[in-house]
């Protein structure tokens, strides 16, 4: 029976192959998105679980209250985690993660900046399974002078030489010797470890801060299995209160696998990655529902074709069961065909996929036990979803009825409307979301940041470049393709805050507030060109500004201005990184965080010490000639010190490469949606062309123009995309708004996006449904209408 079932199906595959076409290569579509996006999803889910102990290891994170709202802080102070893991009974190991910033390395001639450098204690290696290449990852690191880099690091200094034993010249002046080659972590790692030290480094090279109040590093843990976590949180909680005054901070571990889908940083819990799998798997079901209605509606459609089979089956005894294992089953055939064409266009498209989603995904991940048994799923479940109902309804003919040909298929297509309409929704919501997750970033990336980052380079300070800065300086002013040098503690788009608090008179002793802050040189502000609402920047002519022996001024940006509220400021006095200083500038707002968040309290002073990147002006025009007379300045001045620099506005951009590549990816999946959805009313209205044949044969003969018949065929279909732009408005609205809530700055919803996806809807459906209308209109009448 089974054998007869396929030859039936292979035999009406051959017979209707255009309809066949149009069913397996829109389910091959469909089927091809939902393949990729669940790859996606499986490499978002699988984040840091190849680690052996993955599921014992926990990030140490803390909420800090500011006036009963909660900021949530993933970093810790240096001195935690050895005490964590002495004096808490369930931390089995713990290890410290600091960044270090950009570092020079040299071996021999070869010298370069590396801007991927961390310190770790030697259990970073017993705890995390990063493969290691060459070395012991139990010996690693238990030297101080020891230091571990990855397979790329060591090919650019070593080339074919075994690096292990060989030494490394850190920031001018330590000898490190290599004891270790990582592989390259893997993608799915929210750590990248490439060039590994030691944390006791960090002491000598002045970076180590005692304090229990200073949060600065990331802290990882090992607990015993099945450890209660509440008892823990309030154990490292009690630590950190036995060894701070005042404490009010509550520390909590999270789970390693959990940070990169729920972890976030600042005010409002408003963890991004896990919003990105809820939308892309929802965007996955969407397009392979549309692509199995259009098997549902060319097979109903086409049921009076088959009318005459089901009644004959019916006749010499099929039951009813039977012909709906038999349809089912042709529908599943079809499924499997699908799959299999999807398959091939999975692995033709993945590198171009992980291109624009930015990731380093494998086919063979198609080929693993989980993947193909849920292409299993996936087939028998599109195959029933899609080929249920014609089935049902196929089944359902009444013998007698059928043989008479007096079939009507007023249910069907009812059906059929009904479906189109639903299809037609789904496209339109997708339409409307591309739309306005590209209207956002649009206005994110062009929103004023209140400094201008066109034409600015950051160079890391360290070792022989922070002691020759001020030569630096003054060699590159007086030169005419540079319009401002000055130095900061951090970049302009990534300034860190301060959780020690902010005092002034008169201030509400219940009021706290993060601060932002930043150690800047003179000429900070014209450098940056940042406009002063009140007050001065700081300047050459008051030596106290900038100076080495202690903080004595601050510039305030207008947020903090307008919380301390006095007017005038200027020359008002605040505490603030445990000093006092008098406000000499407040400055109009600028965003140093990504425009996600609001603009948080800022204040600047100038202590040189702290200084860690250079940046620098360039005169506007030729760029590649700029940096060619920096560079000729920097070799001159600092000649062992390679010249590495970074755009600001490649900082910039890489604040919203999620967004940009999410865009680009829902773009995409709504143009398949529509080709997707166009294809099944293109065979649909190929199907109506067909049946009408005769009746516009008359109209014809009776008169009617061609223009009249293609509105007749069209008006129809026109009305069902109308009804489907009414169910999706409201639809779309809801979810964009929800969207939307996770941006401080944020478009609005305007009309105009979802008139513009309801016509663009339209036009794609007129243009499907008027090829096939126009083309029966001008049919001579003749040829339909000769044996009637």
């Amino acid at each position: 029976m089974f054998k007869n079932y396929l030859k039936i199906a292979l035999r009406n595959i051959q017979r209707h192959k255009g309809y066949s076409f149009i069913n397996i290569f829109g389910l091959a579509i469909g089927l091809t998105c939902c393949l990729l996006i669940l790859l996606w999803v499986q490499d978002e889910l699988s984040y840091d679980k190849f680690h052996e102990q993955a599921a014992n290891i926990y990030r140490i994170e803390q909420e800090q209250n500011y006036s009963g709202r909660l900021y949530h802080v993933n970093v810790t102070p240096y001195p935690c985690a050895p005490v964590w893991r002495d004096e808490v009974p369930e931390i089995i190991d713990a290890t410290r993660y600091a960044n270090c910033g950009s570092r020079s390395l040299r071996y021999g001639e070869k010298a370069f900046v590396e801007s991927n450098v961390q310190a770790v204690d030697p259990a970073f290696f017993t705890m995390f399974d990063y493969p290691l290449l060459r070395g012991d990852r139990h010996a690693v690191m238990n030297e101080k002078y020891s230091i571990v880099i990855d397979e790329k690091t060591a090919d650019k200094y070593f080339g074919n030489e075994n690096p292990v034993g060989k030494t490394l010249i850190y920031d001018s002046q330590y000898n490190l010797t290599v004891t270790g080659v990582l592989k390259k972590a893997p993608s799915n790692s929210i750590l990248k470890p490439e060039i590994l030290v030691h944390l006791e480094l960090t002491k000598e090279l002045g970076e180590y801060n005692e304090s229990w109040g200073s949060n600065n590093i990331l802290s990882f843990v090992l607990l015993q299995e099945n450890a209660n976590i509440t008892d823990v949180n309030n154990k490292i909680t009690t630590v950190v209160n036995n060894h701070k005054e005042k404490n009010t901070n509550i520390f909590m571990v999270d789970p390693l696998t959990r940070i990169h889908l729920y972890g976030f940083f600042g005010f409002d819990h408003n963890p991004v990655a896990i919003k990105f799998v809820y939308i892309f798997s929802i965007i996955a079901g969407f397009i392979l529902l549309i692509a199995c209605i259009n098997f549902m509606n060319l097979a109903t459609a086409r049921s009076a074709n088959r009318a005459r089979e089901i009644g004959m089956r019916k006749v010499v005894g099929a039951f009813r069961k039977n012909l709906i294992f038999q349809f089912i089953g042709e529908s599943i055939l079809l499924s499997l065909f699908a799959v299999l064409i999807s398959i091939l266009f999975v692995v033709l498209l993945l590198p171009v996929f992980n291109t624009i989603a930015g990731k380093e995904i494998l086919s063979k991940a198609l080929f693993n036990g989980q993947f193909i048994i849920g292409l299993l799923l996936i087939t028998v479940i599109t195959g029933l979803v899609s080929g249920s109902y014609p089935a049902l309804f196929l089944s359902g003919f009444k013998p007698v009825t059928v043989l008479k040909g007096n079939l009507t298929g007023g249910r069907s297509q009812l059906l059929r409307r009904i479906l189109v309409i639903i299809q037609f929704s789904l496209s339109v919501i997708l339409i409307i979301g591309t739309l306005v997750i590209y209207k956002q970033l649009h206005f994110m990336r062009s929103k004023d940041l209140g400094f201008d980052q066109e034409h600015v380079i950051a160079i890391s300070m360290q070792g022989d470049v922070k002691n020759s800065y001020q030569t630096l300086k003054q060699e590159l002013v007086p030169i005419s393709e540079v319009l401002n040098v000055t130095a900061s503690s951090h970049r302009p788009t990534n300034i860190g805050s301060n959780a020690g608090g902010i005092q002034w008179d008169g201030k509400d002793p219940e009021m706290d507030i993060v601060v932002g802050m930043s150690s800047v040189d003179v000429d900070y502000i014209e450098t940056m060109q940042i406009d002063m609402l009140e007050g001065r920047a700081f300047s050459r002519d008051y030596p106290n500004d900038v100076s080495d022996e202690d903080v004595n001024v601050f510039m305030i940006n207008e947020t903090l201005a307008k919380i301390i509220g006095k007017d005038p400021i200027v020359n008002e006095t605040i505490k603030f990184i445990g000093v006092e200083g008098t406000i000499v500038g407040v400055m109009k707002n600028f965003h140093f965080k990504s425009v996600h968040n609001g603009i948080e309290p800022l204040a600047l002073f100038g202590y040189p010490k702290y200084f860690n990147h250079i940046l620098i002006r360039l005169a506007p025009g030729d760029v590649t000639k700029s940096l060619d007379a920096v560079e000729k300045v920097w070799n001159h001045v600092l000649p062992n010190s390679p010249f590495d620099y970074r755009f600001l506005d490649e900082d910039f951009e890489w604040m919203y490469r999620t967004e940009t590549s999410m865009s680009q990816l829902v773009k995409y999946f709504a143009i398949l949606a529509i080709i997707i959805a166009s294809l099944g009313l293109f065979g649909l209205a190929s199907f109506t062309a067909e049946q009408r044949m005769k009746e516009i044969g008359i109209r014809k003969v009776l008169g009617a123009s061609v223009r009249n018949l293609v509105l007749l065929m069209t008006s129809q279909f026109t009305k069902w995309v109308l009804i489907a732009d009414l169910i999706a408005f409201p639809a779309a609205y809801y979810i964009m708004k929800k969207y939307l809530e996770q941006y401080a700055y944020r478009i609005d919803l305007s009309v105009s996006v979802f008139l513009l996806a309801g016509v663009l809807a339209l036009i794609v459906a007129l243009l499907t449904v008027g090829f096939q209308a126009i083309k029966a209109a001008v049919m001579n009448p003749a040829k339909t209408l000769k044996y009637e």
